[in-house]
């Protein structure tokens, strides 16, 4: 009840969001009360006071997560930062190693930015999603109505959304003809797409095929949309809302040498027995399908945002964890910016990326558990989150004091009535 109060002290220190907390007590969603204003509004919201995780764990299955994932990383020589997160708040979060090798920078305790390559695919849906939320588009809509000049006209935003659209991959046509010394930008990519007259892979809707292209392509609609920059958009809209202080979208016009010198982790490639910062790539200037930048403190207060549905609405949240389906009704493993996978009885929501030296997992488990994992060395990560999740599986220790409370109850044996004790 005290941390209640706490939450409700800090709300009341600004009275611009009044209004939004009467709002917020006749809704059942935070979200619900937000549709009422514009995005401006919403951009103009703080976010942060809804979550305050109440966590207690458990001392000696903190300990021995600690001590296990410790062994577990050492041995695996492991580079970066991983985080174990129940109930909304961390109880493993260390990061290990070296941010930037050729400058010997090592990281920091607390807040290293990693680029999340294609696990920030799912900021890219959320954006989308948002402009869903508040009637600025349908999922169902074609493309080419908020895109001009897009020249696939059964392409829906949906099919893209669960990589369905068949559309060629844009990275190769860059690789093969982008001959400026500038960085290519959204609109580049459509007038290169456009010029070549590209086919499509397959009839859209009739196949899954993973496609950055795609998500490269709902960045530049929610700019056509919104009429914010792809990156404007989701600062303004997901991180400052959110508190995400050290998330960002990669743009040409950001100093991205400087952050590097400031502690940003570089990506990484092996030349020899030495690392090599890999630097900007020529096509880093498009993004949506990669170039989100973000902290495992982030990515929990994210993670926190999508249990409460602070930013959509549950009946949404379920659309984006539910398997897309082809035109023939087979359902595929991809949701809006989630892959999915069943593990057991349990249904599993991740997505993986790698992106010029940057491997990254993120993990949403059942009972409310996250995994983040981010490396900057180009090392393998496979199977590192199933380790740590055979980790926590084992533990001998339950993971908070209630339920060591609720475990102590239920072994109590109470005597039925006119039963003997």
């Amino acid at each position: 009840m005290t941390s209640f109060f706490s939450l409700i002290s800090r709300f009341f220190t600004s009275v611009r969001n009044l209004f939004f907390l009467a709002l917020f007590l006749m809704s059942a969603n935070y979200h619900q009360a937000l549709e009422k204003f514009d995005l401006d509004r919403l951009a103009e919201a703080d976010l942060t006071f809804l979550y305050e995780p109440v966590v207690s764990f458990h001392p000696e299955y903190a300990e021995y997560i600690e001590k296990e994932i410790d062994a577990l990383l050492q041995r695996r020589r492991f580079n970066g930062s991983v985080m174990v997160a129940h109930q909304g708040k961390a109880v493993y979060n260390k990061s290990l190693g070296t941010a930037n090798f050729p400058r010997r920078i090592e990281f920091a305790e607390s807040d290293n930015v990693f680029q999340l390559a294609s696990v920030g695919k799912q900021f890219t849906a959320m954006a989308v999603l948002l402009l869903q939320e508040r009637g600025m588009v349908q999922l169902d809509d074609p493309v080419h109505l908020h895109i001009e000049g897009f020249p696939y006209e059964d392409i829906t935003i949906r099919m893209m959304l669960n990589h369905t659209s068949g559309l060629q991959n844009y990275m190769y046509l860059m690789d093969r003809f982008w001959a400026h010394d500038h960085l290519p930008v959204h609109a580049d990519m459509l007038e290169m797409m456009v010029s070549r007259n590209l086919p499509l892979n397959f009839t859209p809707g009739r196949r899954f095929s993973y496609s950055n292209t795609g998500y490269a392509f709902l960045a530049m609609l929610v700019h056509e949309v919104s009429g914010e920059p792809f990156h404007e958009f989701v600062n303004n809209h997901i991180f400052i809302p959110l508190g995400m202080n050290n998330s960002f979208v990669f743009h040409p016009d950001l100093p991205i040498d400087q952050m590097l010198a400031n502690g940003v982790a570089a990506g990484h490639d092996r030349r020899g027995r030495s690392l090599r910062a890999i630097p900007v790539d020529h096509i880093d200037g498009i993004t949506g399908d990669k170039g989100i930048f973000s902290t495992t403190e982030d990515l929990l207060k994210w993670d926190n945002a999508i249990e409460m549905n602070l930013l959509i609405s549950e009946e949404t949240k379920a659309m984006a964890f539910d398997r897309g389906r082809l035109r023939s009704g087979y359902a595929i493993n991809y949701g809006f910016g989630y892959r999915l996978r069943r593990q057991g009885e349990d249904n599993i929501v991740y997505h993986n990326g790698w992106w010029r030296g940057f491997r990254t997992t993120y993990v949403r488990l059942p009972g409310n558990t996250l995994i983040v994992i981010l490396n900057n060395t180009n090392a393998s990560i496979n199977s590192l989150d199933r380790q740590i999740m055979n980790l926590i599986n084992a533990s001998p220790y339950p993971v908070t004091k209630e339920e060591e409370e609720l475990l102590a109850m239920e072994s109590l044996q109470f005597p039925l009535p006119g039963k003997p004790a």
